[in-house]
């Protein structure tokens, strides 16, 4: 039993030795009562929501999510909250002639698997933005119909934001 004892008062002995090891003690004599106060900043707003200039910074997984549902309107149905009841893929093959990220981001870039489609909280604040979801949806439809890039061979004519929606979404 002696033994057993020793030995664990020597492990045990062992394991504290290599745990202060790689410590340093330092003391300044400094005591946090001693230390002086912070002050608060007044016209601080770190609750307040973002201004302009910093809502143009937005994540690119919340411009992924809104990229994959905008490409998916194209082929299928759309998911907007006020879909065009006549909508048709204005695709010239729905099926196997599909827009991808790729043919309008043809940098390389850009790893576009590794961007997935997430909803979270932030993109249901952007959604809110008429004037954010109307530009970006500008945007995008000024590229697929531009000649500079290779979507626009997919389809049957011009796209609108009518295409998808039933009404125009600036003013919904």
């Amino acid at each position: 039993m002696k033994l057993r004892s020793l030995i664990w008062i020597g492990t045990l002995a062992v394991l504290l030795a290599g745990c202060s090891q790689n410590m340093e003690v330092v003391n300044s004599g400094e005591r946090l009562e001693d230390s002086p106060k912070p002050v608060a900043d007044t016209n601080a707003t770190p609750l307040a929501r973002p201004s302009a200039e910093e809502k143009s910074q937005v994540p690119p997984f919340v411009k992924a999510y809104f990229m994959h549902m905008w490409v998916e309107a194209l082929y299928s149905t759309p998911q907007n909250k006020h879909p065009n009841p006549s909508w048709q893929s204005p695709l010239k093959d729905p099926v196997d002639g599909r827009v991808w990220c790729t043919d309008c981001h043809v940098s390389g870039q850009i790893d576009f698997s590794k961007i997935p489609k997430i909803r979270n909280p932030m993109v249901d604040d952007f959604e809110k933005d008429k004037q954010f979801m109307a530009g970006l949806m500008k945007k995008w439809v000024e590229r697929l119909n531009s000649d500079e890039f290779a979507a626009k061979a997919k389809l049957k004519g011009p796209v609108t934001c009518l295409t998808c929606h039933a009404t125009n979404p600036e003013l919904d």
